[in-house]
């Protein structure tokens, strides 16, 4: 299941890269790192997940919004059906050698929301703060994780080979915070996420429902 988010991920690179191979656009060149030695960010900038325990009024927008979301997964709009079968066409098209349009990376960008992240188009519609969301959705799936894709419950976390950064201490106490918290909820977030984040819904250009 892993692969099939990782391969989608990988073939809007492969458009990005196809983009500017087009435009003639050369690489950037990384730049030379700067010379001292410069503070750290704050560990709220280092990552996207909301960094102090979760909240009852987090939990309950979470669930708004996947609730919303997974009945949109289940009950496609016309739109979001055209956008997934427009994606399947592109992707069905790589095999003749056409080179990928920018509109064609847009209609798979967007595909991929609508297959498996319908949660982030819903906030979206519903005008909440996008980096607000998106670290409340990253505090709340790093402890109850998409049950397809999740190792089984008996297994042992690696320990680390390192001291633990501050970052990762942090990280590491909070989701002990918040795997208590959602003890309640979990079993309606595991549900949730298998209708939202089911690499199943990512078109497939094999399945020609025409």
């Amino acid at each position: 299941m892993r692969q099939s988010r990782i391969a989608w991920k990988f073939l809007l690179a492969v458009a990005a890269c196809a983009l500017a191979t087009l435009a003639g656009c050369k690489p950037r060149q990384a730049a030379p790192p700067p010379s001292g030695n410069l503070p750290e960010p704050p560990l709220d900038r280092q990552i996207e997940q909301k960094l102090d325990p979760l909240t009852e009024r987090d939990v309950e927008l979470y669930l708004k919004v996947m609730r919303a979301a997974a009945e949109r997964v289940k009950n496609p709009a016309p739109g979001d059906q055209k956008v997934l079968e427009d994606a399947r066409k592109i992707i069905a098209s790589r095999s003749s050698g056409r080179i990928p349009t920018l509109n064609d990376v847009n209609t798979l960008e967007r595909a991929n929301l609508v297959a498996i992240s319908m949660d982030q188009i819903v906030a979206q519609e519903m005008k909440l703060d996008a980096r607000t969301y998106r670290g409340i959705v990253e505090a709340i799936e790093a402890v109850v994780p998409n049950p397809a894709i999740a190792p089984p419950a008996n297994a042992a976390a690696p320990a680390p080979d390192h001291a633990l950064t501050p970052l990762e201490k942090r990280l590491k106490d909070v989701d002990a915070a918040n795997r208590k918290f959602l003890a309640p909820y979990r079993e309606e977030i595991q549900k949730l996420i298998a209708i939202v984040r089911d690499p199943a819904n990512l078109p497939d250009p094999a399945h020609n429902p025409h």
